[in-house]
């Protein structure tokens, strides 16, 4: 997975972007690293807008990386909990899909 971190500060994530929105002075570097990482936060979806309507219920969870600052807002293919542990299991139009390991 595509992280991109701040040579100035401790800002990551995993969208690019022209400079550090956190300090405002760094430039974002690429680096990869692993797509596991733990539950954060979650919530279960069950009134969703229009275009997603037709995947509810679904979970939509916040996976803090492993092996960066960097979290995910990702859509679950499972229920989970906070502190689990997560893994990406693929990238469906352009969402994030993890699976509970």
């Amino acid at each position: 997975m595509k992280v991109y971190q701040c040579d100035q500060c401790e800002y990551a994530s995993v969208s690019n972007k022209y400079r550090c929105p956190s300090c405002g002075t760094g430039k974002l570097q690429e680096q990869d690293v692993s797509s596991r990482g733990t539950v954060y936060s979650y919530t279960d979806i069950h009134i969703a807008p229009a275009e997603f309507a037709h995947l509810t219920p679904y979970t939509v969870a916040l996976i803090q990386l492993d092996e960066s600052k960097a979290k995910v807002t990702a859509r679950t293919n499972g229920n989970v909990e906070i502190g689990d542990v997560a893994e990406l299991d693929h990238i469906e139009d352009g969402a994030y899909i993890y699976r509970k390991c």
